[in-house]
């Protein structure tokens, strides 16, 4: 008799465990039998990120991206749809798996509004935020298939690359939001050159912008007032046999939650979070 009751607390407890999480709408995966609704939201493990659908203010769209869980004021800093908005009103849109294995986004009238679009098919994905920032989509081995990392929009997070491969022509560029309330492509990106040694640069269009000078293999030379503790995390490498030159932000040289991001004005910022003396608070090293 004991052992039947605690069986069924513990079946008590799963349910409730289940009901409080359908409740609070917070799921941990997406799969093709659980999909992503407006009214629910994806989180990573240790809560830091979390994933789902967005109205920016003043805007009637809808947008699914993803978003610092817990601080203030958060930042959005990937976006899957950004060509191709929702309507605020779609409450039937849903982030699904289709039957090839992608990540679809489709709204309420099935109509596939974006899409991961990955190569090769698994019989078995599913789809989760990782702490870092990082929303996989990855086969029944936990195996990556796709990534938003390799997907960039007007964020760069520790983890991520930015730069070009100069033989294949692939380049992962940083894409201003066009205002602070629209995040369809604006006119401002950052990226490297491919030139030895390498720089960065923003354009207008086509139009170069600015640059940051080039990499002493420790600080762009052209940015004179970059404090050191921002310069440290930073990191360039180049490959001149395989054509490629990226920048990364060193997440163990960086002990604290920093990004950079293009602005819609055109103006590149590094972003820390500061946790000293009581106060939370976003401190911006503006490079440009």
């Amino acid at each position: 008799m004991p052992l039947m009751i605690r069986w069924c607390s513990c079946l008590v407890f799963f349910f409730l465990l289940q009901a409080s999480q359908i409740a609070s709408g917070v799921v941990y995966n997406i799969t093709t039998s659980e999909p992503l609704f407006p009214y629910q939201t994806l989180v990573s493990s240790g809560h830091i990120f979390e994933l789902g659908f967005f109205t920016p203010d003043g805007s009637e769209n809808q947008y699914v991206g993803i978003w610092y869980k817990n601080f203030t004021p958060s930042k959005v800093v990937w976006v899957a749809n950004r060509d191709l908005p929702l309507v605020d009103t779609d409450r039937s849109a849903k982030l699904t798996i289709g039957s090839d294995g992608n990540l679809k986004l489709v709204d309420g009238q099935e109509n596939i509004v974006w899409s991961t679009n990955a190569s090769g098919r698994s019989d078995y994905t599913s789809a989760a935020l990782l702490d870092s920032g990082n929303f996989v989509l990855q086969d029944a081995n936990y195996s990556e298939i796709w990534g938003s990392f390799d997907d960039p929009t007007d964020t760069l997070l520790p983890g991520m690359k930015m730069g070009v491969n100069a033989r294949t022509g692939e380049k992962h560029y940083l894409i201003s939001w066009r205002s602070d309330s629209d995040p369809s492509p604006g006119s401002f990106l950052t990226g490297m050159t491919s030139e030895t040694p390498p720089q960065p640069f923003t354009w207008n269009g086509s139009t170069p912008y600015w640059r940051g000078g080039q990499w002493d293999k420790s600080k762009f030379i052209g940015i004179q007032n970059m404090d050191q503790s921002y310069s440290s995390a930073i990191n360039v490498q180049q490959d001149i046999q395989q054509g490629t030159t990226y920048l990364s932000i060193d997440f163990y040289k960086s002990p604290f939650f920093v990004y950079m991001f293009v602005s819609p004005g055109g103006s590149l910022k590094i972003m820390k979070w500061d946790d000293g003396a009581k106060m939370l608070k976003w401190v911006c090293a503006k490079v440009k």
